[in-house]
């Protein structure tokens, strides 16, 4: 059973934070045209004349970031903070090789894009550049288990770090050039979707901006001339996956957060733009701010993520098992009350019967972690049919709570109180999900990942990259390369 909850705002709407409703584009002018548009007219605007916005102050610094930047000039705080970016991405990615989405997208991009530049993380099958940034940026995001930024609402390791991988590996980098060109992605693909939420009233999907973030690392990696970038820009923007990611969290199915295409869109617009390519003029420059380049790291704020499922249950899943580990046995649980903020209540609350389906639930996996007193990636891929857990769900109600809502998406907060047999009832208090930007922590979230996913410890050290180049190694020397944090890295 579930608590009435009220109408979520609908993705044109202005109520969700980070969206602008009928906000004006700064550096724009309206026309007097209209068009018809899903069930309503809506302002047609013009965009400034681009030659003058490629002249912009942004122009110039952007594009310099994205050729310029070395390993040598990120702090080291920034190094180590990459490499356990990276570390989680792999450590999130493998387990998702036994999802169905991630088989699916290696053997379509054996048959449609194969070739020789990069490897499938999945078997290791040589694929185009391209192929091998769509299957491997599906997988990675395969089990909704990788990291995420709360401003964009979005995925961008997923898109950014497969899509960097398989560029790097065209052309041969050394692994502190990866390392760089991951951070340039993170770095303008953040903003870049910070922009897109600010100015768009529509809530797009990862892939929308995440193919920005990639287009940059990619560019970057190819050395791309400055006109050659800001095309690689354009035409990763222009091509983007448009997907509306509340219809996937509606109707959860392999859709998701468009990240596959995201990733190939990006990784596809660097390698024509090197070839003479020519796009429009990337809206985001025109309106986006770019002058914190150099001097704060987006990167550093990705949360990152303990369980595999979507972050707006995490913090539920969080509460559930704290109050799990007061209570014996799960049997004597009579009643489940989950209090949350409405994005989370309005996650679904059907039994799954597929992983994409657990994934973007709430009940489900409050139930199965009060039930088995665990939720990992076994959880997220099998045992939908569990009679226990289901009777849990059964037990269960949402109720949204105000308060919480507005503090989305800055505070993400969940209560679980359970009512036993005997009348008692045992709550957790308001709790938050570990791995957010911030958090004491979010490295040991990383730790916890690799060496159960990955069966490797992390240990304190700096990181410094091995020297080895990426074009000649097989599957399990990439991996293990990647991973090199693992064995290296943690923050200090």
């Amino acid at each position: 059973m579930r608590a009435e909850i009220p109408p979520r705002p609908s993705d044109r709407g202005s109520d969700r934070r980070g969206d602008a409703g009928g906000c004006r584009f700064v550096g724009r002018r309206r026309t007097g045209r209209r068009r018809h548009g899903e069930g309503e007219f809506v302002t047609v605007t013009k965009a400034v004349d681009t030659a003058a916005s490629t002249q912009s102050p942004n122009w110039g610094a952007l594009i310099a970031f994205i050729g310029d930047l070395r390993w040598e000039e990120l702090p080291q705080r920034v190094r180590n903070h990459s490499a356990l970016v990276l570390a989680d991405l792999v450590a999130s990615a493998l387990p998702g090789r036994d999802a169905p989405t991630s088989r699916i997208a290696a053997e379509a991009a054996a048959d449609l894009y194969a070739g020789d530049d990069a490897l499938s993380w999945f078997d290791g099958t040589r694929l185009s550049t391209p192929g091998a940034a769509f299957a491997n940026a599906v997988m990675a995001n395969s089990l909704d288990f990788d990291d995420g930024h709360r401003l964009t609402k979005g995925h961008p390791g997923a898109i950014i770090i497969p899509a960097a991988v398989a560029v790097g590996q065209r052309v041969g980098c050394e692994l502190s050039e990866l390392m760089t060109a991951i951070v340039v992605g993170y770095e303008v693909g953040i903003r870049a979707g910070i922009v897109q939420h600010a100015h768009r009233p529509q809530y797009h999907s990862t892939g929308s901006w995440g193919a920005v973030g990639a287009a940059a690392a990619a560019a970057h990696l190819l050395r791309l001339t400055p006109e050659q970038t800001r095309h690689a820009l354009g035409l990763a923007e222009y091509h983007a996956p448009i997907s509306l990611i509340m219809r996937s969290v509606d109707d959860p199915q392999m859709t998701k957060d468009g990240i596959g295409w995201g990733a190939h869109v990006g990784v596809t617009s660097a390698l024509l733009a090197q070839r003479g390519f020519t796009a429009v003029h990337p809206e985001f420059l025109t309106v986006g701010e770019f002058g914190t380049l150099r001097q704060s790291w987006a990167i550093e704020d990705v949360y990152v993520k303990p369980y595999p499922c979507c972050r707006w249950a995490q913090s539920a899943i969080a509460a559930a098992l704290s109050v799990r580990r007061e209570i014996e046995d799960a049997r004597l649980i009579e009643q489940v009350e989950i209090r949350t903020f409405l994005a989370a209540a309005a996650l679904s609350d059907r039994r799954p019967a597929t992983t994409e389906e657990a994934q973007y639930n709430l009940i489900w996996p409050v139930s199965a972690a009060l039930q088995h007193g665990r939720y990992d990636v076994a959880d997220v891929l099998s045992g939908f049919d569990d009679a226990a857990v289901n009777a849990m769900a059964d037990r269960t109600r949402v109720v949204v709570d105000s308060e919480l809502t507005a503090a989305f998406p800055d505070l993400r907060r969940a209560e679980v109180v359970v009512t036993l047999a005997d009348g008692t009832r045992v709550g957790s208090g308001l709790m938050e999900a570990f791995g957010e930007p911030g958090d004491a922590q979010w490295a040991a979230v990383v730790a916890a990942k690799v060496e159960r996913h990955l069966g490797r410890a992390l240990r304190s050290g700096n990181v410094e990259p091995p020297g080895v180049r990426l074009d000649a190694l097989a599957l399990d020397e990439l991996l293990d390369a990647l991973t090199y944090a693992a064995d290296a890295a943690q923050r200090n």
